[in-house]
């Protein structure tokens, strides 16, 4: 929390510049719910203008098998990772849980993170404490996401 006053003043009005933009780039690209993977779905590609539907030019082959079985009809989350060609469909329940606590998501948004969980409690809860992040990655996928060093496994 920040005192506004004639010091403060300048910095506070950038950050709430920063933060509108923040929201709109995150609520835009970074949402993901059944009717955005039908989206991506029909996304074309090699598209480069300022109009283009497909901004990052994700493929649509890009979407994992186990996501369309696994997002619930009411639920959606934000991914993990968006970059050009590349979207880390992965949920983050911390993150996913921060949107909410600083209301980065919509309601509608924030709904469907609370409506996914619930749905997918056995995957994300279980028997144990909540999991950071779904599905979990091993062995060599682990390897080179991660670019672990063998030196230190």
């Amino acid at each position: 929390m920040l005192i506004v006053n004639d010091t403060t003043r300048d910095l506070v009005a950038a950050v709430s510049n920063r933060l509108s933009a923040l929201s709109f780039h995150m609520r835009e690209y970074y949402w993901v719910d059944i009717k955005k993977i039908n989206e991506i779905y029909r996304y074309k590609t090699e598209e480069y203008s300022t109009d283009a539907v497909n901004k990052f030019n994700i493929y649509p082959e890009q979407i994992p098998s186990w996501l369309v079985d696994w997002i619930s009809e009411e639920g959606g989350y934000f991914i993990g990772n968006l970059q050009p060609a590349h979207m880390d469909f992965r949920f983050f329940t911390l993150g996913n849980l921060w949107a909410i606590v600083s209301s980065l998501g919509t309601t509608r948004q924030n709904e469907g993170i609370l409506n996914l969980i619930d749905a997918k409690w056995d995957d994300i809860i279980g028997q144990m404490p909540l999991k950071i992040c779904y599905p979990a990655l091993e062995g060599e996928e682990w390897c080179i996401i991660t670019g672990c060093d063998p030196k230190n496994t």
